[in-house]
């Protein structure tokens, strides 16, 4: 009951400073002809960093020849009342191994593990300590305003697991003026319920955002088996989300001209029952996972230098039961980080920075002691435009671990427009076309694992940081038409190698379960995406279809490691596609989308798999607008809308066709 109070605490006292500075807004307007401080340049000639105002200087930058793609707010919107896997389940063509609704959700970039991904929320990487991953299902979409992937190996930038890539989740600060906000309410197939409010505000010196959700769903829908008498329908059992909840205020204040105080905190609390496979004995299992985030950060722009710091802290918690003994784990952490971006002439500025994380876990499964443990870093970002339309960036990390020095990571890119023809004004029907050539390298690492290092028994305090070199490289193409017409294509190749894959193996001797470093994986593909989007008056619509080809395999083991070398991964499937648009007109929101995934593999020799599927999902909106700035949205959503019959991961039946209705109350 506690983290309930606290929770409830926290969103009344954010509530309450978001109505207090709108009513102190109101009571004294800016003068007028006033407006909010826009941040400084660092150069005032040709090289310049983006304003505070807008966002701070994120380390995208830097990644220059890097594939990224940022999901639209209005996209983000629909998904409202989901969780992050929902989202890029519907709107990706990226590969989740996904449990079951309300169940583990993880991602794979690019043809690598879980554990692969690193995850960063306002800069700061939230993966659990011990597992060395995230739970999408975990992570409500409401929580945050932007959110970002960038696939390829990029340690330089974001430190250890972005070997197959990074998911960007950033809660930046609103200074539009005035007050703002909505509250919704959801309800669904299978017992589904929830509702979720954002309210925001700025002054021109504070702004503040509050965001909360809830949700529960009892997940109690049908599925077939073939048996020897046939087909025999069955109800799902111990799948319910009893409840999910996420509360995150954020306050941002400007001090004085060239600084800015940010605070932001982030609660989660879901209680879920876990679901076991079609074929084996029903059980009771339930998971409480519980996080708390808080960050404190502060920057300062100065005419050509900039610098910031952050202070976080990091609770999780996760506690198991199954009818016996329950499994109880708590990992605190603490990070610290530090930055100074200067500019360099004209074209080019150098960020030098360092971070340092410490780790308290107290896991039933490390035995009776409590396990510390420190990491820190330091890098180097260089970016450098010798000429207009020539972009160049140079990066390193170097990272200092418990059983030593982490991989050295090098990253190089770089972007040239081969062809920019600018739009001349005078002439409407003339168009804008741009091609550029991308490329980059890097070097990735994974530091081990709590649960690799200390489990009891088994975990190998020895073992090494898996270690990864990628390349990509590829094209894109743009082109902007006067009515308002825009179309962009990407399309890229990759190939990364990732030495010292870390497997789980028995002891022939003793028959324990330990990691070591015993194979070399080889990820290779192709990515390509195209986008067509119109604006005109009161329409605007847009079209998207993206491909993946990724083949990942193993190249090299040892004795100890008896999986086949050559054969596709498990749970990495070939081929994957997704299709979207998007239609607003007067009130009115349309959208559809169709999500392909191949077969998968779903052991290591290559001989049982999971077929392919697709899935079909609509929404149909309407917004209704009311008086003193008010909007009424009703918005109904479809989930495999053909009722396939699949499964998302072997013995665990994903629903069939699902419907979804929310109506949400806009005020401004």
């Amino acid at each position: 009951m506690h983290f309930f109070q606290l929770s409830r605490a926290a969103l009344r006292c954010g509530l309450l400073l978001v109505l207090g500075l709108n009513a102190a807004h109101a009571q004294q307007p800016a003068p007028a002809g006033a407006a909010p401080p826009d941040s400084a340049q660092l150069s005032r000639r040709r090289h310049r960093l983006p304003e505070v105002r807008v966002r701070a200087v994120g380390p995208e930058r830097f990644a220059v020849g890097s594939r990224r793609f940022e999901l639209d707010s209005a996209v983000l919107g629909q998904y409202r009342g989901g969780n992050l896997a929902d989202v890029l389940q519907a709107r990706t063509p990226i590969a989740l191994k996904n449990y079951g609704p309300g169940q583990l959700a993880t991602i794979a970039l690019r043809g690598t593990s879980a554990q692969h991904t690193a995850v960063l929320w306002n800069g700061l990487n939230i993966m659990l300590p011990t597992l060395g991953q995230n739970d999408f299902s975990l992570l409500p979409i409401g929580a945050t305003t932007r959110v970002a992937i960038q696939p390829g190996p990029s340690a330089a930038l974001y430190g250890s697991g972005a070997v197959g890539g990074a998911v960007l989740l950033n809660s930046e600060p609103d200074w539009r003026p005035g007050f703002h906000g909505s509250v919704q309410a959801d309800a669904g197939s299978f017992g589904v319920r929830g509702g979720s409010l954002e309210a925001r505000t700025a002054t021109p010196t504070v702004a503040v955002r509050v965001a909360g959700s809830y949700r529960e769903a009892q997940n109690n829908y049908s599925y077939v088996l073939r048996e020897a008498s046939g087909p025999v329908r069955y109800q799902l059992r111990n799948a319910a989300l009893r409840h999910q909840w996420s509360i995150s205020p954020d306050v941002a204040w400007r001090v004085g001209k060239a600084g800015e105080l940010t605070a932001a905190a982030w609660l989660t609390d879901a209680d879920r029952e876990i679901q076991s496979g079609v074929n084996v004995t029903a059980t009771q299992a339930r998971e409480h996972d519980q996080s708390r985030r808080l960050v404190l950060g502060y920057r300062h722009v100065a005419a050509r230098r900039q610098w910031a710091v952050r202070g976080a802290w990091f609770e999780d918690i996760l506690n198991y039961r199954d009818g016996g003994d329950p499994s109880n784990s708590r990992v605190r952490t603490t990070q610290a980080q530090a930055e100074h971006t200067s500019a360099l002439g004209a074209r080019g500025s150098l960020r030098l920075g360092a971070e340092a994380q410490h780790f308290s876990a107290l896991v039933d499964g490390y035995g009776m002691a409590k396990v510390a443990e420190n990491r820190a870093a330091a890098f180097a970002l260089l970016r450098y435009d010798p000429r207009p339309g020539l972009r160049l960036s140079a990066n390193l990390r170097q990272a200092a671990l418990p059983a030593g020095l982490a991989p050295l990571t090098p990253t190089v890119g770089g972007e040239w427009d081969l062809l920019s023809l600018a739009q001349d004004s005078l002439l409407t029907n003339s168009s804008t076309r741009q091609v550029t050539a991308k490329a980059s390298a890097a070097r990735s690492y994974r530091a081990p694992t709590l649960n690799e290092r200390y489990w009891l028994p088994g975990g190998n305090p020895k073992l090494r940081p898996e270690e990864g070199l990628g390349y990509e490289a590829g094209l894109r193409h743009r082109l902007t038409w006067p009515s308002g017409v825009t179309a962009e294509t990407e399309v890229t190749a990759f190939r990364q190698d990732v030495n010292d894959w870390v497997q789980w193996l028995p002891s022939l001797s003793t028959g324990i379960w330990s990691p070591r470093n015993l194979r070399q994986v080889r990820s290779q593909g192709v990515e390509a995406s195209t986008a067509l989007r119109l604006r005109q008056k009161q329409y605007s619509g847009g079209v998207q279809l993206a491909y993946h080809y990724t083949d990942t395999r193993k190249t090299q083991g040892t004795a100890a490691d008896s999986d086949p070398v050559g054969v596709q991964l498990a749970f990495v499937p070939l081929h994957q596609a997704s299709f979207s648009t998007d239609h607003r007109w007067r009130g009115w929101l349309a959208s559809g989308t169709f999500a392909f995934t191949s077969f998968r593999y779903i052991n290591a020799s290559g001989t049982d798999f999971l077929p392919g599927t697709g899935l079909l999902g609509a929404t149909l909106g309407r917004t209704v607008r009311g008086p003193a700035g008010t909007s009424l949205l009703v918005l109904v959503q479809a989930a495999n809308l053909l009722n396939r019959a699949y499964y998302s991961y072997p013995g665990r039946p994903a629903p069939p066709r699902t419907l979804s209705a929310s109506l949400r109350l806009n005020w401004r």
